[in-house]
């Protein structure tokens, strides 16, 4: 759980890299990823609110399953559900990003999202026979946070890469 906590902190941190509130002073979104066009800022806000919302809405529902705090039957469904809706539009944002930004911004996600599932999955794959020797067993949100910081580190290291 504290997992979910750190990646929804951290996503809302990167949407207040991208607000366009202006000003005189360069923003982190403007040093770390140069020119972006207005709509690919645009798009960018889009996705990281929708991924703010999946991130509440997962941890919300996984407490409130958790702790017993519905009751079963249908209320335990429709809480599990809905972020597996929110995560249907999270992709639709992405893919929305991907299609309408430049071919510079496609390279540095491609990369990123190659480090973040290769990484996740090997992080996995390794740590399977750490299980073995004994090691406890892993959440599945330890595996999401490692993929989801291997693809932050992958889009930073492509920004900076490509400045």
């Amino acid at each position: 759980m504290p997992y979910i906590l750190l990646v929804s902190r951290l996503l809302y941190y990167m949407i207040r890299m991208f607000d366009m509130t202006g000003g005189t002073r360069k923003s982190l979104s403007a040093w770390l990823c140069g020119d972006t066009t207005p709509r690919d800022r645009r798009n960018m806000r889009r996705l990281l609110w929708l991924m703010f919302a999946w991130a509440v809405s997962f941890a919300g529902g996984a407490q409130l399953v958790r702790r017993d705090m519905i009751p079963t039957g249908a209320f335990a469904w429709i809480a599990a559900a809905i972020p597996m809706v929110m995560a249907v539009f999270v992709l639709i944002a992405f893919g929305r990003f991907l299609r309408e930004t430049d071919e510079l911004n496609r390279r540095i996600q491609l990369q990123a999202l190659a480090l973040g599932f290769g990484g996740g999955w090997f992080a996995m794959a390794g740590y399977r026979v750490f299980e073995l020797l004994g090691a406890p067993a892993i959440d599945m949100g330890g595996v999401v946070l490692v993929m989801t910081l291997l693809y932050a580190i992958g889009g930073v290291v492509g920004r900076i890469r490509y400045r």
